[in-house]
């Protein structure tokens, strides 16, 4: 197989585990930390 010039996370990850890792979701039910808008005005 040829060699890729960079090694991305998917590649990495693969040599970790063995196998294809997947992302999955997670709804922690929390608000915005930056609500009241003391760390910036950008929003979340």
């Amino acid at each position: 197989m040829k060699q890729k010039r960079y090694r991305d996370f998917n590649s990495y990850l693969r040599e970790i585990f063995g196998c294809r890792v997947q992302k999955i979701t997670v709804d922690a039910g929390l608000n915005c930390p930056n609500r009241d808008g003391t760390i910036s005005t950008g929003g979340c």
